[in-house]
């Protein structure tokens, strides 16, 4: 595949996986809305809270499946010492330990914090033990798919992966409505139908990879050249995961025990845009990830650099753009979606959320080259080294009579921080000048951050508080980090393959 052809493929699915996250963004919103008034406030916080404990295992599977993905694509660019078979059959081995420790895990630690930590009504606890273990199944079902899932997205079918994310979204806007019509149990029916609705899509990824990627053959054999290294790049990958899992529990704690719930409630708030906003992030990242693996095993360093700067510039203005109109306009559009009730410290802690978000964008792009090239563990371990001291150092302000937005503050510091070591780490692994990362990517990310908050400022002091000075304020965003991204971000050759988009088109 010619490096044109690449370009395309990754513009082309890149438009896909957007596509889908507007789309599933806005069901996925409605569903909530749905599920909310068809349950009641107590049947909903009851299911949140068992998928909770369930979900905070997943870290496990994630890290792995990044893994697979990483080994399916290198195997394609450089098929020298394994085939796509045998790293599809050692990915089967390794799933099923993950699935016999995830049981191990949820039926003894899961299971042990429902009974002794958990807050649910006692007339409601036999159903509530239902949930737990119908969405533990899920989870099993999500860990034997990932073979599948990282299949295709190392095929870079990313029209599929995302017809077919649409299709589980509105499947589940269907169990909505279903529900809501129920005469009978409503929590235990929505959690057997999500479960079955996980079981069709495992079915469906399961039969488009058999029936596309013939190299998937079940083969009942062991490959220890392959199993090792797999295994090893994922436990790496997990132990990055999981400080991040680590950070964002022990801040939550932390806030809890210092202020109470209260407080936690402006951090939820503010974390649901964050989470919003990763996704759009996520898709850039997803499309790019196998075109920098592939490149890499066929010893083309040019275009992974190539590829590391395009995305880390894509990455970071996609979210300048959704950021910095929420910013300017934090104050009107927290009254337009909450009301009046707006917790504390949720307009503080969204602003330094967005910029949190902003800088480590830049570092994502450096560990999907981490990645590519294997070599982990100095990498991760540094790394995570660093993420984890944010929970130390924001106890100490917090003992010290700071302020909940010390937490954030301290965040960002360390984002900062973690960004430079990066940099120097990755620089031990991969050939690329850090001079030249800085000149192409950081100075002008800073730029258009500081023009493009300047104008959008100006414009919002013009016009009155308003929905109308809110769509034109994102509208003025867009265009001029547009423009902005044009003059001052791109390179000459990424500004003449614009040029010659819009001239074919």
């Amino acid at each position: 595949m010619s490096k044109q052809t690449s370009n395309k493929t990754i513009a082309k699915n890149t438009l896909f996986l957007y596509f889908r996250m507007i789309l599933i963004l806005f069901v996925s919103l409605y569903t909530t809305r749905v599920v909310l008034n068809a349950l009641g406030v107590i049947d909903y916080g009851i299911n949140n809270a068992v998928a909770s404990v369930v979900t905070m295992f997943m870290f496990l599977n994630t890290s792995m499946a990044n893994g697979i993905q990483r080994f399916y694509n290198y195997t394609m660019g450089n098929s020298s010492n394994h085939n796509l078979t045998e790293v599809y059959n050692t990915a089967l081995q390794i799933q099923a330990i993950i699935s016999v420790i995830l049981i191990l895990l949820l039926e003894t630690v899961g299971l042990w914090y429902m009974h002794n930590q958990m807050v649910i009504p006692a007339e409601r606890f036999d159903t509530a033990l239902w949930v737990y273990q119908f969405t533990a199944l899920t989870i099993i079902l999500i860990v034997m798919q990932a073979p599948y899932t990282s299949a295709i997205m190392a095929h870079e079918k990313m029209d599929t992966f995302a017809y077919i994310s649409i299709f589980e979204v509105l499947a589940k806007l269907a169990v909505a409505y279903l529900i809501s019509t129920s005469g009978g149990d409503r929590l235990f029916e929505y959690s057997l139908l999500n479960l079955s609705v996980a079981f069709i899509i495992f079915i469906i990824y399961f039969a488009y990879s058999k029936y596309n990627f013939k190299e998937l053959k079940i083969k009942f054999q062991f490959h220890k050249h392959l199993f090792k290294p797999m295994l090893s790049f994922s436990g790496w990958n997990i132990f990055g995961s999981f400080a991040y899992v680590l950070k964002a529990q022990g801040v939550n704690l932390l806030l809890n025990s210092f202020f109470g719930p209260i407080v936690n409630s402006a951090r939820g708030v503010s974390g649901m845009i964050m989470t919003a906003l990763q996704g759009f992030q996520s898709n850039v990242v997803i499309a790019f990830r196998p075109q920098i693996i592939k490149s890499y095993a066929q010893r083309d360093y040019e275009r992974v650099r190539q590829l590391m700067y395009s995305l880390s510039k894509l990455s970071f203005l996609m979210l300048a753009t959704l950021s910095i109109p929420i910013i300017i306009e934090i104050d009107y559009i927290l009254k337009l979606w909450l009301g009046d009730i707006i917790p504390d410290y949720t307009k503080s802690f969204t602003i330094l959320i967005l910029a949190n978000m902003m800088i480590a964008s830049l570092t994502t792009p450096l560990s999907q080259v981490v990645h590519a090239t294997g070599n982990m563990r100095n990498f991760q371990v540094a790394t995570s080294v660093i993420i984890c001291m944010i929970i130390p150092v924001s106890w100490i302000f917090l003992k010290l009579g700071y302020d909940p937005n010390s937490v954030y503050i301290v965040s960002l510091i360390v984002t900062i921080i973690n960004q430079i070591v990066c940099n120097y780490m990755l620089k031990r692994i991969f050939p690329y000048s850090i001079k030249e990362y800085t000149k192409a990517v950081i100075l002008p990310c800073i730029l258009l951050t500081i023009i493009v908050l300047g104008i959008t400022e100006l414009t919002k002091s013009l016009i009155q508080e308003s929905f109308v000075r809110l769509i034109v304020s994102a509208a003025v965003a867009v265009i001029s980090s547009a423009i902005t991204a044009y003059l001052v971000l791109l390179n000459k050759q990424e500004r003449g393959l614009i040029k010659k988009f819009i001239k074919k088109r």
